[in-house]
């Protein structure tokens, strides 16, 4: 039986990194399989969601010819963790 709480954390990461990325797309089994990891260890939605947009912004900052393109959500992991320690120390 699949976990309909998972299931909309999924549904949310995907909405919001294919608008950020700026097309249409699903996440990848790898996205699914991070996306369990960081569920399963209590990184709350909000925190993926804003490590997700800290990814992009910091791309974008950064961007250039040598700049890597936020491809996964392997991109944003780091993002999404200090995203959530900050929410801890809160």
């Amino acid at each position: 039986m699949i976990d309909p709480d998972f299931v909309a954390y999924c549904e949310h990461l995907e909405h919001e990194f294919f608008r950020l990325k700026g097309r249409v797309g699903t996440l990848s089994p790898a996205d699914f399989a991070r996306a369990r990891t960081w569920f399963d260890a209590g990184i709350t939605l909000d925190a993926a969601l804003e490590g997700i947009a800290s990814a992009f912004r910091a791309q974008s900052a950064g961007r250039n010819r040598d700049a890597e393109e936020v491809n996964s959500l392997a991109f944003c992991e780091s993002f999404v963790e200090q995203a959530m320690t900050r929410r801890r120390l809160l």
